[in-house]
């Protein structure tokens, strides 16, 4: 069942793509926004 509000919008998810690219890992990032890693890494492979 999914969430009526995401967690992880478009503008969330341009800030982590742009960490990412700098080199930041997925746990720096997922702590620096307050969501786990997993949710992270779920809208990453979708965005894919």
């Amino acid at each position: 069942m999914c969430s009526p509000w995401p967690v992880v919008d478009e503008d969330v998810l341009t800030v982590a793509r742009a960490q990412k690219a700098m080199g930041d890992s997925v746990s720096a990032i997922a702590k620096a926004l307050g969501i786990s890693r997993a949710t992270l890494y779920r809208h990453l492979d979708e965005s894919a």
